[in-house]
């Protein structure tokens, strides 16, 4: 039988890095702040003074994250599931969905706070205030004021949960922009361009409890975020241990183990570049 999977999108336009092994846990990244424009006129033959670099760091932890499940003997030898080839899928399902929800909440802890329909308190959100066109307008506007850069296809990104989109896709403003739509983007899981932002949509949502279930929407640029695996080691990895005939935990042979394991990080690299768009939603 099918199994329920979440769609994995939250990696969508993270600047992915693998951090050298031998090299500790930590990492860093390392951003230097604009200059003051200059606008005061230099004194001819005159020496000017000289400006000072700053930069902000940011730093980010590896950590290991994984798990295993025990197969029966029995089981393994009576069950339909051949070499164990469904449990290897279960887990990697498992990993990948556990690396995604792990970036979901490194956006909704450190990325810029925006309630929908202009409210100032996160119990003030009701179900009613929606994702739309103007709020869409909104994040663009606040994104651009923040000098976020665009992809290299000159778009934003935007990831939303389904239950939002439901009512973005129901907007008057949406609908008019989306008449056409383009092959290409449809493959890459793109649900519609709208107000400078490619749009993909998830079911693994990020919700909070509050008045009502709030739905966070990100809205970010280039550079926003970033993932980081140790180098040399994918991204997850399975592994299927058998009983070995020296393994004294397992004298009778009675079980195998299918697990996963993996070193992986998400981070926040510049927040101003990060919306996080808490809504309501009419589903």
């Amino acid at each position: 039988m099918a199994r329920a999977e979440a769609d994995l999108r939250y990696d969508y336009g993270a600047q992915k890095r693998k951090h050298p092994t031998n090299s500790g846990k930590t990492v860093y990244f390392n951003r230097f702040s604009p200059l003051a424009v200059a606008t005061t006129p230099l004194t001819e033959a005159a020496m000017p003074g000289a400006v000072d670099m700053t930069s902000n760091i940011v730093s980010a932890v590896i950590a290991e994250y994984g798990t295993y499940t025990k197969v029966g003997s029995l089981f393994e030898l009576t069950s339909i599931d051949e070499n164990l080839k469904e449990h290897v899928e279960t887990m990697g399902q498992n990993a990948a969905e556990t690396l995604d929800t792990l970036i979901a909440a490194e956006l909704s802890a450190n990325g810029t706070v925006v309630l929908a329909g202009a409210k100032s308190a996160l119990t003030a959100v009701a179900a009613t205030d929606i994702l739309s066109g103007a709020e869409v307008r909104k994040q663009l506007r606040t994104l651009r004021r923040a000098k976020a850069k665009p992809f290299d296809d000159g778009m934003f990104r935007a990831i939303v949960p389904v239950s939002a989109s439901y009512d973005l896709r129901g907007n008057t403003e949406w609908v008019n922009t989306q008449l056409y739509v383009n092959r290409d983007s449809i493959l890459k899981g793109i649900i519609g361009q709208f107000h400078g932002f490619n749009f993909v949509e998830t079911n693994n949502e990020s919700t909070e409890a509050s008045t009502v279930t709030v739905y966070h929407s990100f809205f970010f640029g280039a550079n926003a975020y970033g993932t980081l695996n140790l180098e040399g080691q994918p991204d997850s990895r399975i592994y299927v241990k058998n009983p070995g005939d020296n393994d004294t935990s397992n004298p009778l042979n009675t079980w195998s183990t299918v697990g996963w394991k993996a070193f992986f990080v998400a981070k926040i690299l510049n927040s101003s570049w990060v919306n996080v768009l808490k809504s309501g939603a009419t589903a």
